[in-house]
C-alpha cells in the first residue's frame, strides 16, 4: 500500500524526532507531515526511566513528549506502531512495518538508538533500561528482594544503582575501567562519584571486563576478563548503545557509527536528513563522524534541522553541548566536552564537598566544564564555551564570581 504524501516524513518520535516537527512549523512548513513512530505508545521521555522513575515506590510511567491536542494543534500526523523497514531513495518512499510505502519530499531520520545487547551464553538477552517495558521488568527487579548485579559503568548504570539503592536493593556494579566516568569527568570528579556511590552502599568491581554470563538455576554466573566468576542473583546491563540504521543498510545513506552529516544535519542522500542520537556528524578533529547522545542535544539539534528543512537553509548546528546526571539527589551538569589528556581544574569550590565547578581544558584551551550545586555557574561557562574562551578566562571568571 502507498500512502499519497509528497510532503515531510519523519522517522522516529523520539525528542529530536518531535523538535524536527516543531521546527518545520516554526520555520513556516505548512504542507504534509508524517511522524513514524515504531512503538505502539507516544514518544516520552526516555532520560528519566533511570532516574526518578525506577527510584519511584510508584508506577508511574514516562511522560509524552507531546499530546495528541498538541499534535493536531501543529497538524502532525503520528503513526504509532509504524517503524521504518527501508528507504528508496529513488523513488523517494519510507517503507513501514506496515507493508506501507509513503511518498516523501524530504525525510528526518531520528531514529535514536538502541540498547547494546549482552546476551547470554544460550542466547538470552539480558535486561536493559531503555524503554516503558525495561522499566516495567526493572521494577520488577526491585520488588523481587533480591540482590542485583549491574553490568556497566555509564550514566545508565551509576543513574540505576542509585535508583535501586534508593529503594533498599543490595546492588554490586561492574565496569571494566578503572573508575566509571573518568574520561568524561575527569578523575577527580569520577573518584568523588564512585565514593558517593560507595558511602550509599554500592559494591564495586573495577578494571575488568565482562567476558560472558551465563544462566544458572540459581541466577547467573559472570565470567570476567581475568578469569574471575561473579554469582548474580538477577542482573540488568548498561553497556552503551547502537545507533538504529538496520533499516537504512544498502539505500545510499551514508552510515558510520550512525547516519553521516554535515554540520546542518545533511546527509550524503539529497532531501535526507538525521537528527539526534543517530546522527554522526562529520568532525575533522576527530577523525571518524560523532554523535552526542544527551537530550538536549536531540532537542536543539532537531528543531535546527526542521527550521533548515521549513526555510531552505543549511545553517549549522553550533550549541554547545550540555547533559546531566541526577544521583543521590545531586545534578551534575556537563558543558561542553572534555577531550583525552585534558587537564581537569577546580575553578569554584571543592569537589569534596559536592559544590564545584571543574573546568576541562589543554594549554590554555577551554574544553568543557563539569558543575556541581552551583547552577548559576552554567550560564556564565556556556557563554565561555560559545565565546571559546581560554582556561584563563574561566579562571577569571570563577575570580569575579
Amino acid at each position: 500500500m502507498t500512502r499519497v504524501n509528497d510532503g515531510i516524513v519523519i522517522v522516529g518520535a523520539s525528542a529530536a524526532g518531535l523538535s524536527a516537527a516543531d521546527g518545520l512549523r516554526e520555520g513556516g512548513y505548512t504542507g504534509p507531515l508524517t511522524v513514524l513512530d515504531g512503538e505502539l505508545e507516544p514518544g516520552y521521555d526516555r532520560p528519566m526511566l533511570s532516574k526518578s522513575l525506577l527510584a519511584a515506590e510508584e508506577h508511574a510511567m514516562p511522560a509524552p513528549l507531546r499530546t495528541s491536542e498538541q499534535l493536531a494543534a501543529k497538524g502532525i500526523d503520528l503513526l504509532a506502531g509504524h517503524g521504518a523497514m527501508g528507504l528508496d531513495i529513488d523513488r523517494r518512499l519510507v517503507v513501514t512495518n506496515w507493508g506501507e510505502a509513503i511518498g516523501w519530499r524530504h525525510v528526518v531520520v531520528a531514529t535514536g538508538v538502541a540498547a547494546r545487547p549482552v546476551v547470554t551464553s544460550g542466547g538470552t538477552a539480558l535486561p536493559t533500561l531503555r524503554t516503558r517495558a525495561d522499566l516495567t521488568a526493572a521494577r520488577r527487579l526491585v520488588t523481587s528482594g533480591r540482590p542485583v548485579t549491574l553490568i556497566g559503568g555509564g550514566f545508565i548504570g551509576l543513574e540505576a544503582a542509585a535508583a535501586l539503592r534508593s529503594r533498599g536493593v543490595e546492588v554490586t556494579l561492574l565496569c571494566a575501567t578503572e573508575l566509571p566516568l573518568a574520561g568524561i569527568l575527569g578523575k577527580e570528579v569520577a573518584r568523588w562519584l564512585h565514593d558517593l556511590h560507595l558511602a550509599n552502599g554500592v559494591s564495586f568491581d573495577l578494571g575488568t571486563a565482562t567476558a560472558s554470563v551465563e544462566e544458572t538455576a540459581q541466577g547467573y554466573d559472570i565470567h570476567l576478563a581475568d578469569g574471575r566468576v561473579r554469582r548474580a542473583a538477577s542482573v540488568l546491563t548498561g553497556v552503551g548503545t547502537e545507533p538504529a540504521t538496520d533499516w537504512l543498510i544498502g539505500s545510499g545513506v551514508e552510515l558510520n557509527h550512525g547516519v553521516v552529516t554535515d554540520a546542518a544535519g545533511r546527509t550524503n542522500v539529497e532531501g535526507v536528513w538525521a537528527a539526534g542520537d543517530v546522527a554522526a556528524r562529520r568532525n575533522p578533529l576527530h577523525g571518524r563522524p560523532r554523535r552526542f547522545e544527551h537530550w538536549t542535544h536531540a532537542i536543539e539539534h532537531g528543531r535546527r534541522v526542521g527550521l533548515n528543512i521549513a526555510r531552505g537553509e543549511a545553517a549549522p548546528h553550533d550549541a554547545v553541548p550540555y547533559a546531566w546526571t541526577e544521583q543521590y539527589g545531586l545534578t551534575l551538569h556537563m558543558l561542553g566536552e572534555r577531550r583525552p589528556g585534558d587537564t581537569d581544574i577546580v575553578v569554584e569550590g571543592s569537589i569534596a564537598t559536592g559544590d564545584f565547578v571543574v573546568a576541562h581544558g589543554a594549554g590554555d584551551e577551554l574544553h568543557g566544564a563539569t558543575v556541581c550545586g552551583r547552577v548559576r555557574a552554567l550560564r556564565t561557562y556556556r557563554k565561555l564555551l560559545r565565546a571559546r574562551a581560554s582556561l584563563n578566562d574561566a579562571l577569571g571568571a570563577a575570580a569575579s564570581a
